[in-house]
């Protein structure tokens, strides 16, 4: 067998790109090979709006990543310009950290340039994708995911269509007797953009990652109260951007503190699991939420609401043909219920996170992978 042969569409420079590169070469050493990769960065995929002629050197079968283009000014620059029929209009465009430049407009570049991939893709045969870019696509459309697995029958949070204004939203939660409500930006990811807002109090408020720097808005780690005017001008730039309404939903606690759980599923089965734990409505690690000890968290959880879960999990994952997902899942309090979140498209991705064996989830994917597509024997078919 000759080497194994992997294209990467990524930023070459980022930590996603360097943590897989790091175990896909470790793993193949040790089987005595080197496997023949091409890294095509997306500042040169961007401008070309998927478009893969001129970037492969020749036609061998290989195996086609994709990884997130993450927060690159370059290629977060390229995507806007690719959304925008005006694209010299952020060409000099400088960006201050944290700013939230265009969301709807950064999410419709992306799409344009992962609909231009896939025809690139349909062209060559020989390519083998792991990840579908429309699924990619439609995984940043909070909305359409929602939809897509309400339709198969998986439990989602309760969701309201978007109005234009901050009162009519306001005045919707409240007759919908939403205590609370996750109002996200529609392609956010890792918190970005959110604000958890409780409308039934005579003062509406919420906790957000959003802050308002004179015209422009940021995202924080530094999560904030906000009320009032405040409140009013974050609901309306989230709303212009294009925002996803759910219901907030009480979850279940460890330790008194929040949780939610991080399903990681490849090739359509759970491989991982992750507990996040916080004091706060948001679970993230960058916003101080922290890992639960597995063993520890698991035992609080009822076997039946576990396996239902895990079950739900990996259906959700399986709705779209991915490689690896994230399927973020919260348990309600008392455990009776559970409900999907979201699935996160670059969801594979926890720095020193190994299995009992040792193994990061990049080195199961990647082995995993290899059976599936024939790189390396699989065991269970002697």
């Amino acid at each position: 067998m000759g080497a194994p042969r992997y294209v990467m569409v990524a930023n070459p420079d980022g930590k996603r790109c360097q943590a897989y590169l790091r175990d896909l070469i470790g793993f193949w050493q040790e089987r005595g090979m080197a496997p023949d990769i091409t890294l095509i960065p997306w500042r040169d995929i961007v401008p070309r709006l998927g478009q893969l002629a001129g970037l492969l050197a020749d036609d061998a079968p290989a195996l086609f990543r994709l990884e997130s283009p993450g927060r690159d000014q370059d290629v977060m620059r390229l995507l806007l310009e690719a959304g925008d029929d005006d694209a010299g209009a952020w060409r000099d465009r400088h960006f201050a950290k944290g700013e939230l430049v265009r969301p709807g407009l950064l999410q419709r570049g992306f799409c344009r340039t992962l609909h231009g991939l896939r025809g690139s893709l349909d062209r060559r045969p020989h390519l083998s994708p792991l990840a579908c870019p429309l699924a990619v696509a439609e995984l940043f459309d909070k909305e359409a995911t929602c939809r897509r697995l309400t339709a198969a029958g998986l439990p989602c949070p309760p969701s309201l269509p978007a109005p234009a204004m901050p009162a009519e939203l306001l005045d919707a939660l409240r007759a919908h007797r939403f205590k609370t409500a996750y109002v996200k930006l529609n392609a956010g990811s890792s918190a970005t953009g959110i604000a958890v807002v409780h409308p039934c109090d005579e003062i509406p408020w919420a906790v957000t990652s959003v802050v308002r720097r004179g015209d422009a808005f940021h995202n924080t780690r530094r999560l904030q109260k906000i009320a009032g005017p405040e409140l009013d001008a974050t609901l309306a730039f989230l709303l212009r951007e294009g925002a996803f309404i759910q219901e907030g939903i009480p979850m279940a606690r460890i330790d008194g503190q929040n949780f939610d759980l991080r399903a990681v599923v490849l090739h359509g089965s759970v491989a991982f699991t992750i507990f996040r734990l916080s004091g706060l409505p948001m679970t993230n690690l960058h916003l101080g939420g922290r890992r639960g000890p597995w063993a520890d968290c698991r035992a609080q959880i009822p076997t039946r609401a576990w396996l239902d879960a895990l079950d739900h999990c990996a259906e959700a994952a399986r709705l779209y043909p991915c490689a690896a997902l994230g399927v973020d899942l919260v348990f309600e309090r008392g455990f009776a219920r559970h409900f999907i979140l979201e699935i996160n498209a670059f969801g594979d991705f926890f720095p020193g996170l190994t299995d009992d064996s040792g193994r990061t989830i990049h080195e199961c994917e990647i082995e995993l992978t290899a059976r599936r597509f024939g790189l390396i024997a699989d065991p269970c078919s002697r």
